[in-house]
Protein backbone atom coordinates (compact mmCIF):
# COMPACT_ATOMS: atom_id res chain seq x y z
CA UNK A 1 0.00 0.00 0.00
CA UNK A 2 1.23 3.48 -1.12
CA UNK A 3 2.45 6.25 1.93
CA UNK A 4 1.97 8.65 -0.44
CA UNK A 5 -1.74 8.79 -1.32
CA UNK A 6 -3.78 11.35 -3.31
CA UNK A 7 -5.52 12.81 0.15
CA UNK A 8 -1.82 12.75 1.83
CA UNK A 9 0.19 14.83 -1.36
CA UNK A 10 -2.97 17.14 -1.25
CA UNK A 11 -2.44 18.14 2.05
CA UNK A 12 0.91 18.19 2.49
CA UNK A 13 0.81 20.84 -0.61
CA UNK A 14 -1.40 23.31 1.19
CA UNK A 15 0.00 24.03 4.73
CA UNK A 16 -1.88 27.21 5.58
CA UNK A 17 1.20 28.71 7.31
CA UNK A 18 5.00 28.70 6.12
CA UNK A 19 6.39 31.66 8.30
CA UNK A 20 7.70 31.68 11.49
CA UNK A 21 6.69 34.53 13.88
CA UNK A 22 8.14 37.43 14.35
CA UNK A 23 7.64 37.96 18.23
CA UNK A 24 6.69 34.45 19.57
CA UNK A 25 6.05 33.43 23.28
CA UNK A 26 7.64 30.05 22.56
CA UNK A 27 9.32 28.47 20.09
CA UNK A 28 10.02 24.95 19.97
CA UNK A 29 12.19 22.43 17.23
CA UNK A 30 11.83 18.77 17.03
CA UNK A 31 12.87 16.54 14.56
CA UNK A 32 12.45 12.44 14.11
CA UNK A 33 15.14 10.45 14.26
CA UNK A 34 14.78 7.75 11.26
CA UNK A 35 13.87 10.31 8.70
CA UNK A 36 15.47 13.72 9.63
CA UNK A 37 11.94 15.67 9.42
CA UNK A 38 11.96 18.57 11.41
CA UNK A 39 10.00 21.26 12.59
CA UNK A 40 10.29 24.32 14.29
CA UNK A 41 6.96 25.71 15.70
CA UNK A 42 6.44 29.18 17.09
CA UNK A 43 3.30 29.56 19.06
CA UNK A 44 1.72 32.78 20.24
CA UNK A 45 -0.36 31.82 23.31
CA UNK A 46 -3.47 33.51 25.34
CA UNK A 47 -5.48 32.11 28.13
CA UNK A 48 -4.13 28.57 27.68
CA UNK A 49 -5.01 27.96 24.23
CA UNK A 50 -3.11 28.91 20.92
CA UNK A 51 -3.75 32.35 19.62
CA UNK A 52 -1.11 32.61 16.64
CA UNK A 53 0.98 30.62 14.84
CA UNK A 54 4.37 30.37 12.76
CA UNK A 55 6.34 27.22 11.34
CA UNK A 56 9.30 26.63 9.43
CA UNK A 57 8.62 22.58 8.52
CA UNK A 58 11.53 21.01 6.50
CA UNK A 59 9.65 17.43 6.57
CA UNK A 60 8.42 14.39 4.45
CA UNK A 61 4.91 14.45 2.87
CA UNK A 62 3.14 12.60 6.20
CA UNK A 63 4.98 15.32 8.11
CA UNK A 64 3.78 17.99 5.83
CA UNK A 65 0.34 16.56 5.42
CA UNK A 66 -0.10 15.61 9.42
CA UNK A 67 1.12 19.51 9.97
CA UNK A 68 -1.74 20.85 7.66
CA UNK A 69 -4.39 18.86 9.44
CA UNK A 70 -3.07 20.43 12.13
CA UNK A 71 -2.50 23.87 11.86
CA UNK A 72 -5.45 24.63 9.91
CA UNK A 73 -7.64 24.00 13.33
CA UNK A 74 -5.08 24.93 15.99
CA UNK A 75 -6.16 28.28 16.73
CA UNK A 76 -7.85 28.50 19.73
CA UNK A 77 -6.82 24.75 20.52
CA UNK A 78 -5.47 24.03 24.14
CA UNK A 79 -3.18 21.73 25.87
CA UNK A 80 -5.74 19.34 26.41
CA UNK A 81 -7.27 18.61 22.93
CA UNK A 82 -3.76 18.20 21.64
CA UNK A 83 -2.89 15.90 24.44
CA UNK A 84 -5.91 14.09 23.21
CA UNK A 85 -5.49 14.59 19.61
CA UNK A 86 -1.73 12.85 19.60
CA UNK A 87 -3.19 10.19 21.92
CA UNK A 88 -6.07 8.86 19.81
CA UNK A 89 -4.11 9.81 16.49
CA UNK A 90 -1.36 7.44 18.09
CA UNK A 91 -3.87 4.87 18.71
CA UNK A 92 -4.93 5.15 15.33
CA UNK A 93 -1.83 4.57 13.80
CA UNK A 94 -1.02 1.74 15.90
CA UNK A 95 -4.58 -0.27 16.29
CA UNK A 96 -6.56 1.26 13.61
CA UNK A 97 -9.20 2.26 15.82
CA UNK A 98 -10.16 5.68 14.96
CA UNK A 99 -11.38 7.86 17.85
CA UNK A 100 -10.67 11.49 16.09
CA UNK A 101 -13.61 13.56 15.40
CA UNK A 102 -13.89 17.17 13.87
CA UNK A 103 -12.17 19.43 13.02
CA UNK A 104 -9.35 16.80 13.03
CA UNK A 105 -11.13 14.10 11.27
CA UNK A 106 -8.80 14.50 8.42
CA UNK A 107 -6.65 12.11 10.04
CA UNK A 108 -8.38 9.16 8.71
CA UNK A 109 -6.13 9.70 5.74
CA UNK A 110 -3.07 8.32 7.54
CA UNK A 111 -4.51 4.92 7.65
CA UNK A 112 -1.85 2.91 4.74
CA UNK A 113 1.04 4.57 7.87
CA UNK A 114 -0.39 2.39 10.15
CA UNK A 115 1.99 -0.75 8.32
CA UNK A 116 4.79 1.52 8.61
CA UNK A 117 5.26 1.98 12.67
CA UNK A 118 8.62 3.62 11.70
CA UNK A 119 6.74 6.38 9.97
CA UNK A 120 4.41 7.59 12.75
CA UNK A 121 7.23 9.35 14.66
CA UNK A 122 6.66 11.63 11.16
CA UNK A 123 2.65 11.76 11.65
CA UNK A 124 3.44 12.82 15.49
CA UNK A 125 5.64 15.39 15.19
CA UNK A 126 3.51 18.52 14.51
CA UNK A 127 1.77 17.34 17.41
CA UNK A 128 4.98 16.78 19.93
CA UNK A 129 6.00 19.68 18.77
CA UNK A 130 3.16 21.60 20.21
CA UNK A 131 2.90 20.17 23.03
CA UNK A 132 6.36 20.79 24.25
CA UNK A 133 5.51 24.76 23.11
CA UNK A 134 2.44 24.67 25.10
CA UNK A 135 3.97 22.79 28.15
CA UNK A 136 7.10 25.45 27.87
CA UNK A 137 4.73 28.35 28.27
CA UNK A 138 2.73 26.81 31.13
CA UNK A 139 5.81 26.26 32.64
CA UNK A 140 6.83 29.64 32.22
CA UNK A 141 3.39 31.03 33.98
CA UNK A 142 4.25 28.83 36.75
CA UNK A 143 7.52 30.23 37.06
CA UNK A 144 6.71 33.81 36.95
CA UNK A 145 3.50 33.63 39.17
CA UNK A 146 5.81 31.86 41.83
CA UNK A 147 8.56 34.77 41.70
CA UNK A 148 5.56 37.43 42.64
Amino acid sequence: MDLYTNNILELASTIPITTRLRHPDVSVTKRTAICGSSITLDLNVADSKIREVGLDIRACALGQASTCIFLTHAVGADFDTILKLRKNLKTFLETGTFLIRDPFARYKYFKPVQKVPYRHDSVLLVLDASIEALQKVSDLKTKSNQSV
